[in-house]
């Protein structure tokens, strides 16, 4: 009897051991899944803002390219200069810095046409003014993201806006880009499918950053002009991938033909090759079993989190595709970091299971020379109904124990209901407990969601949030009839106010800015679209009363009185677009370039107004 009451109790102990333990660890597996999903998430829309940026650069490229009015019979000189090495190279001044007519500051861009080139024919001749004006227009604003805008022509030629890095005027007269893998990729002979290319991960050793460029490829009625490129660092990235981290757990990021791109160890002497190091070249087990794993499953960038138990590695892998250049994030458990903490959760309700059962075996001992048949009997089934998890019926009475005996055995029921009693209460305790993480984890996921869209500086929504009102603000549109206008308010000669001022009080100036628009705009939601640029979705019941509503938000800015020195105003103002959204509107796209020529218009205007978007 003294055996089979032993088993019971060891089997009951095991079973609520285990029941626990396993609790605690699918609730850690799921806190990990939603962990590599955010960071999937947070890494992929670098990538993905970079392939927009060359989208929206060919788009205004080839509006300028194929109108016979802009730029028709272009100063060439007064852009290029022939130097006596044989090259041609963008004038100084446009990257060291220059006033144009309307007192605006340009600086930052160098260009490069190599000494082994076609012959500069007029049409060569204007697509590189149009590259050049391009790349001034579109550099600056994604200077505090990437680092740096660049376009490339096929004819051995570059232009780039690299702030603190004069690319084009260093640049090797002999050089040769087109028989570079990079800039080859583009040409027809080695792309003829003509599709955008993500290069392999690189270090650059003049910036010291780690680096991918994304370039799309630009034909127009089967030539190829010219192909806009971004270079996206991702300095941070790799650094968080090689920092050490407790417990064993690293990180790694793989491609999807075979290569490591960065891993915790091993590529110190290989800085210059990471990105082309296969996993079968780095010669590690662990790597090679995760890639087969990844590459059997098909993952893609799909942007779901997955974790996977690796029998070979005795570890979970937690992995997410990124979208872009094709990537899996992985972050590797060893199985003794679950383990280790599922027993901590766990071991409070192993120690009083333990000293229940331990009492019950000694109790047992002692009255073994008693007639305790049929006590023991019942003992027996609520020992049954305990290793089946039923704590509660045997702690208020529901199974019959002799608890009313005066003699050892009622001794040894009350120990034992007492025990079950409290068995339960930390085992509702430990659900309760793993409910409260639970909730907890959900609230922390809603405000990261939360702050996701918000702009850090100013606090109005960002670009992701404007996105995704602007999709359903179109929607609601077409579907419901809703009546809504879209504006995008600039703030003129702002590069020119953070370099007289610093960036400090730019960013004060911002804030007080973007606070004024929305005070300007009752019932409007306001995003922080990009630098200085702030957009607004404004509910109303007409045109002509957003219309005016835009207007006077442009009056209300220069209201503010904010001095500016270097602006022909004497203070902060603002040029604003706007349009009406009705039926008549199409996609996001085609909305956002209508409202950016109607802010481009302000602008030329002479800045400090608003000009709305007719039909």
């Amino acid at each position: 009897m003294v055996a089979f009451a032993f088993c019971a109790a060891a089997i009951v102990a095991i079973f609520s051991f285990y029941s626990a333990e396993r609790e605690a660890q699918r609730a850690l597996l799921v806190e990990w899944r939603t962990q590599i999903e955010q960071r999937g998430r947070y890494e992929s829309q670098r990538f993905l803002r970079a392939e927009a940026l060359t989208d929206r650069f060919t788009r205004r490229f080839l509006d300028s390219y194929t109108d016979p009015n802009v730029f028709p019979s272009p100063d060439f000189e007064a852009y290029y200069q022939h130097m006596l090495d044989g090259t041609v190279r963008l004038r100084s001044k446009y990257y060291s810095g220059y006033r144009d007519r309307n007192g605006l500051t340009h600086s930052g861009v160098s260009g490069f046409v190599a000494r082994n080139r076609p012959e500069l024919t007029p049409e060569l001749k204007r697509r590189l003014v149009i590259t050049y004006q391009t790349v001034a227009e579109f550099g600056p604003a994604a200077s505090g993201e990437f680092m740096n805008v660049h376009a490339s022509l096929p004819e051995n030629a570059l232009i780039i806006n690299w702030p603190g890095q004069p690319w084009g005027l260093d640049a090797d007269s002999d050089l040769d880009m087109t028989a570079l893998s990079v800039i080859g990729a583009t040409l027809p002979s080695q792309n003829p499918q003509r599709k955008p290319i993500w290069t392999g991960l690189y270090f650059d050793a003049t910036a010291s950053k780690w680096a991918i460029t994304f370039q799309r490829p630009v034909d127009w009625k089967g030539r190829h002009l010219i192909n806009p490129s971004v270079d996206v660092g991702l300095t941070e990235l790799i650094g968080d991938v090689v920092d050490d981290r407790p417990d064993g757990i690293y990180d790694l990021i793989l491609s999807h033909d075979g290569k490591l791109i960065a891993h915790p160890a091993g590529l110190d002497d290989r800085n210059k090759k990471a990105g082309q190091i296969s996993v079968e070249q780095f010669g590690n087990p662990a790597v090679t079993s995760i890639y087969r794993q990844l590459a059997n499953a098909e993952q893609r960038a799909d942007g779901v989190g997955r974790v996977t138990y690796a029998p070979e590695l005795d570890a979970y892998v937690a992995s997410v595709g990124l979208e872009g250049p094709k990537w899996w994030l992985v972050t590797v458990y060893p199985k003794s970091v679950v383990q280790a903490r599922a027993l901590r959760s766990a071991g409070l309700a192993l120690v009083l299971i333990a000293a229940l059962f331990g009492a019950f075996i000694l109790t047992v001992v002692l009255v073994l020379r008693a007639s305790v048949s049929k006590p023991i009997r019942q003992m027996t089934e609520a020992s049954h109904r305990l290793a089946d998890g039923d704590y509660t019926a045997v702690a208020n009475g529901s199974v019959p124990i002799p608890t009313k005996r005066n003699d050892e055995i009622g001794m040894l029921a009350r120990s034992f209901q007492f025990m079950a009693g409290q068995v339960d209460s930390i085992m509702n305790r430990l659900e309760h407990l793993v409910t409260e993480r639970t909730i907890e984890l959900e609230l922390a996921n809603q405000q990261l969601a939360e702050r996701s869209l918000r702009d850090g500086l100013t606090g109005a929504f960002n670009r992701r949030a404007f996105d995704q009102d602007l999709e359903k603000a179109l929607d609601a549109v077409e579907k419901n009839g809703v009546t809504v206008s879209l504006a995008l308010f600039d703030v003129d000669f702002f590069k020119a106010y953070n370099d007289h001022y610093g960036h400090v009080a730019g960013d004060k100036a911002l804030e007080r800015i973007v606070a004024c628009i929305g005070d300007s705009l009752p019932g409007a939601k306001v995003y922080r679209y990009g630098g200085e640029e702030i957009a607004a979705i404004i509910p109303c019941r007409a045109g002509r009363e957003a219309a005016e509503k835009v207007r006077q938000a442009v009056r209300d800015v220069e209201g503010l009185a904010i001095a500016h020195a270097e602006s022909a105003f004497g203070r902060l103002t603002a040029s604003a677009g706007a349009m009406l959204l009705d039926d008549a509107s199409r996609s996001r796209s085609e909305v956002l370039e209508r409202v950016d020529q109607a802010l481009y218009a302000a602008k030329e205007a002479g800045r400090n107004r608003s000009v709305w978007s007719e039909k």
